[in-house]
């Protein structure tokens, strides 16, 4: 045998084993599969059923307090929150001095009664919580400045937000 035949012998050899070396790593390969996974889940709504009523009073009355309460009644505001049942969701009132009732222009101080104070049942934060039928009442109380001897006769109002967020 001659060295010529000895090196094409050995790189026949090379070529076999690395062909079976690259056989043999496709032969181990695998594959599998997997899901995309979503969960869908009732958007949280809030809508009004009665406003907060601080009813009648003269001038020069003392500052009033409306309790949020038990349930709804004649001057506590109400909404129903509604969306997935049985999960938790934050309860957002305005802050203190965010409102302030006016009558006519409200350009005068006589004109306007500040509303602050805002309370809420369940407590405002990570507090409420919707029933199984994806339900809760959340009344709402606050407390109107003393009105002014001076106060200009009339209705007063503005507007107040309540946010509710899972």
């Amino acid at each position: 045998m001659t060295v010529k035949n000895l090196v094409k012998g050995t790189a026949v050899i090379a070529m076999i084993a690395t062909i079976s070396h690259f056989k043999s790593e496709i032969a181990h390969a695998a594959s599998d599969t997997a899901q995309a996974l979503q969960i869908v889940q009732a958007a949280i709504g809030i809508t009004q059923v009665s406003d907060l009523d601080f009813g009648t009073a003269v001038q020069g009355d003392a500052a009033k307090t409306v309790a949020p309460g038990a349930a709804d009644n004649a001057e506590n505001a109400s909404f129903d929150v509604t969306g997935e049942p049985g999960l938790a969701y934050t309860i957002t009132l305005p802050s203190n001095g965010t409102i302030v009732m006016t009558t006519g222009t409200g350009a005068s101080a006589n004109e306007q009664i500040a509303v602050d104070s805002f309370v809420s049942s369940p407590a405002a934060g990570a507090n409420g919580l919707l029933d199984g039928t994806g339900n809760q009442l959340l009344l709402v109380g606050a407390t109107r400045a003393a009105l002014l001897a001076t106060q200009v006769p009339g209705s007063y109002s503005d507007t107040f937000t309540v946010d509710v967020v899972y």
